[in-house]
């Protein structure tokens, strides 16, 4: 009999939806998808990006899915979960996060049902996040216990379960990903998509283009990389800065921009069908933040086979790219850091090829078709406990 699974997600994700979809495929399972709100599909104001957005792909196709409410905004109690869980039965709960209180009380039904707990989240070790204070530490302890596995996404995560407490045999690993398909050009694609992109731009084919694609906002540090860009151009290396995104930040950085004399383009915000052509018009991608618990514009970036500059406050700077020969990790706000890095990469064109060469051969690893196939694993791990201890009760 194929087990009952529900998977408890804040909203559809476009980097998940290929996941529900992979497992819907298999016929080895019953899933459904529960959604909190309608954020991603109805048109809703984002204040990362500071604007309305809707995505351009079909995120509610190829799986079974249900709104737990019609709000088209984050936040808010959704107290149908719980009647929701009672009248599906499932044999097994994956949830996303442990911070939202509609997926603590989706916890808690769950183990009142008898039904096994899945984890998964993108927290790493953080001072907030290790030292929460008195009453969330204790909830999210007693969250944790109420739950039979931890699918970690990389190297920092585990790091946070286990010194939370949680063993060791406890956590599994289900690689944070994307569908690497969607952004991996073969070689005449791509360079037809470079040329028009940066013809379109108005950046010539001997600049060397440094990628900048994120929201606007302050924790992504995107003013470093203005600086940094600057300083090269100063010394005479010819080069662009594209910046895909909006936000908050548009207006100062423009400014910046403009008064650093460097050549920077904006583009604006651009939606997942348009932004493979600013990765294929690109030499290398930068995230500069702090703060950052994974950053998938790195999977993004390494599956359109480019090398990857990040701060050492990326979350997947330990698994993608430190000492990995994708790419080259610097010290947060440290400017002369990223500046040398860019300037590498920019004059060492062997170094360049390689790095992204190396980045599409690691991020392979790293597909959604890998992530879906350990979450199976995950699911059967957790119905054979279950079935184990039905038995000995």
């Amino acid at each position: 009999m194929k087990p009952n699974v529900v998977m408890l997600v804040s909203h559809p994700i476009q980097y998940y939806v290929p996941i529900y979809r992979w497992l819907a495929a298999q016929g080895d399972i019953n899933l459904t998808v529960l959604f909190h709100n309608r954020v991603g599909v109805t048109k809703s104001f984002d204040a990362g990006f500071g604007r309305e957005i809707v995505w351009d792909l079909p995120l509610l196709e190829g799986y079974k899915y249900e709104f737990l409410s019609d709000r088209s905004e984050s936040g808010g109690i959704c107290f149908s979960v719980v009647s929701a869980l009672y009248r599906i039965n499932p044999d097994v709960l994956l949830v996303h996060g442990y911070h939202d209180v509609t997926n603590i009380l989706a916890v808690l039904a769950s183990r009142l049902m008898g039904v096994p707990v899945l984890m998964r989240s993108d927290t790493k070790p953080t001072p907030q996040n290790m030292n929460p204070g008195l009453f969330k530490g204790a909830l999210k302890r007693l969250v944790f216990k109420q739950v039979d596995y931890f699918l970690s996404i990389g190297m920092l995560n585990r790091k946070f379960y286990l010194q939370n407490g949680v063993p060791a045999r406890k956590i599994l690993f289900s690689p944070f990903s994307v569908e690497n398909n969607f952004f991996t050009l073969d070689g005449n694609e791509r360079v037809w998509r470079r040329k028009q992109t940066r013809l379109a731009l108005g950046i010539s084919d001997s600049e060397f283009v440094v990628l900048s694609a994120s929201k606007l906002i302050k924790r992504k540090r995107v003013s470093d990389v203005i600086s940094s860009c600057a300083q090269l151009q100063a010394e005479g290396l010819p080069m662009c800065l594209l910046i895909v995104g909006s936000g908050e930040e548009e207006m100062s950085l423009r400014a910046q921009a403009e008064m650093s004399g460097a050549h920077v383009v904006f583009v604006g915000f651009k939606n997942q069908t348009e932004i493979r052509d600013f990765y294929a018009a690109s030499d290398v991608f930068v995230l500069p933040s702090e703060l950052e618990p994974w950053g998938l514009a790195v999977n993004e970036a390494m599956a359109s086979g480019l090398p990857c500059v990040v701060s050492d406050q990326v979350g997947a700077a330990p698994d993608l790219i430190e000492g990995k020969g994708t790419g080259i990790v610097y010290p947060c706000a440290d400017l002369l850091g990223l500046a040398e890095a860019l300037r590498r990469l920019a004059l060492d064109r062997p170094l360049l090829l390689s790095c992204g060469s190396r980045a599409l051969q690691l991020i392979a690893d790293w597909d959604n078709s890998v992530c879906a196939k350990e979450f199976r694993v995950a699911i059967a791990l957790a119905v054979k406990k279950d079935q184990q201890h039905s038995a000995a009760v």
